[in-house]
């Protein structure tokens, strides 16, 4: 029998069988391909998410920070801020209050890191966000501000009122997140940060199925309360499943507790009329921890209860909204004209 060639390629390695490595290979292939489609498929659901949602207001450079917002009303009267909750952007505050309020004079601000706001490198925290918040204010102009936050937008409202109380003109707090240990953050908050893993959930899983899960959790803000129509492309909420957006949320939320705890024994220092709207129905907070507990340490806070209302109430209850930041103005006016006479 003639020799084998020396050249030929063996069928066997030693110790290693032929057919596990070309399965191992034909393996790490398929997977390479189907990963690359998949993030192709999931850039391209990000384009048609700012396609679809592009900005609508102005811009705002804060400190080297670009801010998104919008102004509506008549800018001679006293302005009212809105800070939206979390997952959130300016636009889901917007669709449920702009009718209401008229020509009020309102600042609806995409806070920092989210719909198409920037958010500063480096730590982050409410009186981070505080601080950018009232240099904003600053910047375009307004001395002071009726702050109105709705849910986490809750807690940044309080936290410049801790430490900017000269801008801030009065409190109103609709199902806001005040108090810590509130429960652990959803596992994918703290995951999107993992090595691998967090990148898989950021920039390919959260742009291709993060909208029916959107859909899922309006359900779960709004219960028992019905879903306004089409309130996923109104209020813009699949601008969260850009992946920088998500994870700006997503780290908030994985320290939510940390940072509730850095500013809740404070809240009882804060002299501003403040009106708490709250639903004992809220299936997205305990309210009577966050709101009620919260109202009774204040100093000039009053505790508004809404029957049947869930935790985005501010779309269902908009009028009561308006009448708390009448109350507010209300009374400061009071207090004004009372230090004037008393001068």
């Amino acid at each position: 029998m003639p020799a084998r060639p020396a050249t030929a390629w063996p069928t066997r390695w030693p110790g290693v069988r032929s057919d596990a490595m070309l399965t191992a290979a034909l393996f790490a292939g398929a997977s390479l391909a189907v990963l690359l489609a998949a993030g192709i498929g999931a850039r391209q659901a990000v384009r048609r998410i700012e396609a679809a949602h592009p900005p609508r207001g102005e811009f705002a450079t804060i400190d080297g920070t670009r801010l998104h917002y919008r102004r509506s009303g008549d800018p001679s009267k006293p302005a009212t801020l809105v800070l939206h909750g979390a997952a959130s952007n300016l636009e889901e505050p917007h669709m449920a209050l702009s009718g209401v309020f008229g020509q009020e004079h309102v600042i609806w601000l995409d806070r920092p890191g989210l719909g198409w706001s920037q958010r500063p490198r480096g730590d982050w925290s409410p009186r981070h966000e505080a601080a950018l918040i009232a240099r904003f204010l600053e910047a375009l102009g307004l001395e002071r501000a009726t702050v109105i936050g709705h849910s986490w937008g809750g807690a940044i409202a309080m936290r410049l009122a801790i430490d900017h109380p000269g801008r801030v003109d009065g409190l109103v707090l609709v199902a806001p997140a005040l108090s810590a240990w509130i429960g652990k953050a959803a596992w994918f908050n703290a995951a999107s940060f993992w090595p691998v893993l967090g990148p898989l959930i950021s920039y390919i899983l959260v742009p291709l199925t993060g909208r029916s899960q959107a859909a899922a959790g309006a359900v779960a803000a709004f219960h028992p309360e019905p879903v306004p129509d089409a309130y996923i492309d109104r209020s813009a909420l699949t601008l969260l499943l850009r992946p920088d957006i998500w994870q700006a949320n997503s780290r908030d939320m994985a320290n939510v507790n940390t940072h509730l705890e850095c500013q809740e024994h404070r809240y009882e220092h804060i002299g501003h009329a403040t009106v708490i709207l709250a639903g004992k129905a809220d299936t997205v907070l305990w309210s009577h921890r966050h709101a009620g507990q919260v109202a009774r340490r204040m100093k000039r806070a009053e505790m508004r209860w809404i029957s049947g209302a869930g935790h985005n109430l501010h779309h269902h209850h908009p009028e009561q909204v308006l009448d708390a930041v009448r109350q507010v103005r209300g009374e400061l006016r009071e207090s004004v004209r009372i230090a004037g006479g008393a001068a």
